[in-house]
């Protein structure tokens, strides 16, 4: 008896167990994370390959609101962006003629009042869910005097882009990670 009670317990403590197993790196289309007090739906997993240096995106949704959970690991250290698109024309430097005119965006842009400063820029290759051989693009990252906001411009071909704004944010932020259940 006592041997078939040593197994049970084995198994027992093997089993994953579901609140503990579940974080923003295990998460997958189809989950459902809390942040800012709203429940987000994981609706895309998407990656960015620099050259080497990947990162992972996650596309969340809360009713009309789409916002872009970003990981990036750099030697151990990982690195969570949360971002939402902003139009191009909104911020108060035309970026995108300066890019088109010198092929390069200005130094510093403002957005929403608030001053960004370029700190790096960078080609590569977007993954969708982690299909197929990807899409070129080349991004540029601007960062506030605070070093808490960010903002990128994404070149997407010739003519394409698309901006998103945001701030780094901390894996505590989210909570309650569940794979959606089965109605």
């Amino acid at each position: 008896m006592a041997f078939k009670k040593w197994f049970v317990r084995d198994k027992e403590e093997d089993a994953p167990d579901p609140l503990k197993d579940y974080n923003l790196n295990t998460m997958r289309i189809g989950y459902l994370v809390d942040y800012d007090m709203e429940t987000w739906e994981v609706i895309g997993c998407n990656s960015y390959d620099y050259d080497g240096f990947v990162t992972e995106e996650w596309v969340l949704k809360c009713s009309n609101k789409v916002a872009y959970l970003e990981r990036a690991d750099s030697d151990g250290e990982v690195t969570w962006t949360l971002t939402q698109n902003i139009s191009p024309r909104q911020i108060s430097e035309d970026a995108i003629d300066h890019t088109l005119e010198y092929e390069n965006p200005p130094e510093s842009l403002t957005y929403n009042g608030r001053g960004y400063t370029l700190t790096e820029s960078g080609g590569g290759v977007f993954r969708e869910n982690d299909e197929g051989p990807g899409e070129e693009f080349i991004s540029w990252s601007y960062c506030d005097d605070s070093g808490k906001h960010v903002l990128f411009i994404i070149q997407w071909g010739e003519r394409d882009f698309k901006s998103v704004a945001g701030e780094y944010v901390e894996e505590y932020q989210f909570t309650n990670i569940l794979p959606r259940g089965s109605f």
